[in-house]
């Protein structure tokens, strides 16, 4: 069953949803480019691993609140004395876990030397929160003074998004598509930007290479719509349940309604 969405579908952007779909996004977006830019090209993924928020987990044990006097043994490391005086065992014991967050950016090399040419970078939330956000904003700044041209692909309406020039003045739209070219012998760095909006199609954009070859197309709507049904997400996300953080602008929350009525009408629930 295809998305009732026209571009993107806000409920990818679940918490639990969206590690597999960014890794089959990048996975796709790179097969798709490979069709049309080889053999002077080729694309890849490159996966990063990171590690992300500490969380806690299951208890191990349960122990007495004081231990034992007792001659301090080094097998044993609850109930240590030292000169009598008993020293607290801690009561619970539990593991601190740093998450592992594995990125993934989709890297256009020209195939004779392996240069790299064109990055694209697939924003996740890691990108876009606190220290995740800044040092992707390093990397981000110092692709840009190298030779190496810049796409970057947000369909994320939460965090804070890492480009100023995105923010500053702030743009329309729930997401962002931005290219970045280099030019040789100009330093500047001029952002195209497209606002995309969820009840649109998301647009062709243009994946730079080494002049004077012209871009290759990136059909991001397909990419989008074939991972959605490749990996069964018509059976896998419910669109009953509340639409995932963010919430929404009020315009898009009045036709989000509409949509998914329609989407119910046309595909009923079979018996």
């Amino acid at each position: 069953m295809a998305s009732p969405f026209p571009g993107m579908d806000h409920y990818l952007e679940d918490r639990n949803i969206w590690p597999g779909f960014h890794n089959r996004l990048a996975t796709e977006i790179a097969d798709r480019l490979n069709t049309n830019i080889g053999p002077k090209y080729y694309a890849d993924v490159e996966v990063r691993t990171v590690l992300e928020d500490v969380s806690i987990a299951r208890p191990r044990r349960v122990i007495p609140d004081v231990g034992v006097v007792e001659q301090p043994s080094r097998e044993r490391a609850a109930g240590v004395t030292v000169a009598d005086i008993a020293i607290a065992s801690a009561p619970v014991e539990r593991f601190a876990i740093a998450d592992e967050t594995r990125l993934r950016t989709v890297n256009v090399y020209l195939t004779e030397t392996d240069e790299l040419v064109t990055a694209i970078e697939i924003l996740s939330p890691y990108n876009k929160h606190g220290e995740g956000r800044e040092e992707y904003r390093q990397k981000r700044s110092r692709l840009l003074r190298t030779s190496v041209h810049l796409v970057e692909i947000d369909l994320l309406r939460g965090g804070y998004p890492p480009a100023t020039e995105v923010v500053s003045p702030s743009l329309p739209g729930d997401y962002v598509l931005l290219v970045n070219r280099h030019h040789p012998g100009d330093p500047r760095r001029l952002s195209e930007i497209w606002p995309a909006y969820l009840n649109q199609p998301l647009p062709v954009i243009p994946v730079p290479l080494l002049d004077p070859d012209p871009d290759a197309p990136l059909e991001l709507n397909a990419a989008i719509h074939a991972v959605y049904s490749r990996a069964g997400y018509s059976w896998r996300l419910d669109y009953s349940h509340p639409v995932p953080d963010p919430p929404l602008r009020a315009e898009m929350a009045a036709w989000l309604d509409q949509r998914l009525s329609e989407h119910k009408q046309q595909n009923p629930p079979s018996s």
